[in-house]
């Protein structure tokens, strides 16, 4: 709980500052008698019919949506977790794409829960979805959010219907959110055409499009439906729906299509010559230097630095000073690595392999993606340096707070 100047207690806990308005509901912070922090949530003195039935909802709902009530009294809800802050204000632009995609998912097992007792939740508005004080998200209770807005199902928004298959829409526009970053449009047509997101995976994109169809025919069947796809999405043709005026643009595992390449100007013919024998001294040179050593699995790399060559011998010695990590931890931290590890000791020192999308990439985009991956690292592991390499070739390194790529050095395929 966050104290504040007008901390007062209510049902005999100290109340501290909202943290989340729903309508006819106002969410606080608050310190119970044994000290631990709770949500009190306090139903409004003047409230709809509907508002108040929402509110009872909270406690009979309550293991459906990932609380637990501590106390219930006419106006006034105990319960944990606390909410620490909304799903809306986590930090999407920082994070790496599969990141924000565990996020979703378990928003999406929430509704799960919820679907598996025959009942809808309503509008999922980032705005109206919580998090605890480990960013993981659960809902305070069902249907809290008003019926208006781009999260809300056509059918939900002109008829007052709220199904099952209207929490598909909501679920497909909060998805919108959380891959593109911003809030989804209102849509007119039957099939959206979503070409505003074409940069981003094809296969996310076609599953956006099937969950938001304006006819509920058309979206997923279930949620399990829509989260199969979600775990195949780098299969595009295999997920989703794809809409005939739209081409697929980003097919590969990029969070987003690389910048084209800029075209290189003209250069005098004997200026050109001089500068490609120039270059060939330092890449010789690093060839060179990988063949003294043939690495492999990661375990021991080369690093290019300055024109000089050298092993980071300092930081593995042998194999059992790697930690490899699990697949889908590497690959949860960012679409262009292949896998990762670890050194043992502290802090601990991450290795990558990047795969052949990291090519494509303009400079500029591969100084944004690794300064999100060692974002990534620090927080889960601690790490301050560590090196991305693709085959033997170091293509970015980070020691300390300093980034430095690499646009030139390739090692042996």
């Amino acid at each position: 709980m966050q104290e504040t100047a007008t901390n007062a207690f209510v049902a005999g806990v100290l109340v501290g500052r909202p943290v989340f308005r729903a309508p006819g509901i106002v969410v606080h912070g608050g310190l119970d008698q044994e000290d631990r922090e709770v949500a009190v949530i306090v139903l409004q003195a003047v409230t709809t019919d509907g508002q108040k039935l929402n509110f009872e909802n909270i406690s009979r709902c309550a293991d459906m949506s990932g609380i637990e009530v501590l106390r219930k009294e006419p106006y006034v809800i105990l319960a944990t977790p606390e909410p620490k802050g909304l799903f809306r204000d986590l930090p999407w632009g920082s994070w790496p794409l599969d990141e924000r995609l565990r996020h979703f998912g378990a928003v999406v097992d929430v509704v799960r829960r919820f679907h598996a007792h025959e009942e809808p939740v309503g509008t999922l508005s980032p705005r109206y979805v919580t998090v605890d004080d480990e960013l993981k998200p659960f809902l305070l209770g069902p249907r809290l959010a008003p019926r208006s807005g781009a999260y809300v199902a056509p059918e939900t928004a002109s008829e007052r219907i709220l199904d099952l298959r209207s929490d598909i829409y909501s679920l497909g526009k909060l998805l919108y959110f959380i891959v593109a970053g911003e809030e989804p449009p209102r849509e007119a047509r039957d099939v959206p055409k979503l070409e505003e997101l074409t940069k981003y995976p094809a296969g996310l994109v076609r599953i956006i499009r099937k969950a938001t169809c304006r006819q509920p025919e058309q979206r997923y069947l279930s949620v399990d439906d829509l989260l199969k796809d979600l775990g195949n999405y780098r299969e595009y043709k295999k997920v989703g729906m794809q809409h005939e005026e739209v081409t697929d643009r980003n097919t590969g595992v990029l969070s987003v299509v690389p910048d084209a390449p800029p075209k290189p100007e003209p250069k005098p013919a004997g200026e050109e010559k001089t500068k490609k024998k120039a270059a060939k001294k330092p890449q010789a040179k690093v060839r060179s230097a990988f063949r003294l050593r043939k690495l492999g699995h990661g375990l021991g790399l080369a690093l290019a630095f300055a024109g000089v060559a050298f092993l980071v011998s300092d930081y593995i010695s042998a194999e059992k000073a790697l930690q490899p990590l699990d697949a889908n931890v590497s690959t949860g931290l960012s679409s262009f690595i292949s896998s990762a590890a670890i050194t043992k000791g502290e802090p601990p020192v991450l290795f990558a392999q990047v795969d052949e999308s990291w090519e494509l990439l303009s400079t500029e985009r591969r100084r944004e993606e690794v300064e999100n991956l060692f974002k990534a690292a620090k927080r889960q592991w601690g790490t301050r340096d560590g090196f991305l390499h693709r085959g033997d070739a170091v293509v970015a390194q980070c020691w300390g707070k300093e980034i430095t790529i690499f646009d030139s050095f390739h090692g042996d395929e």
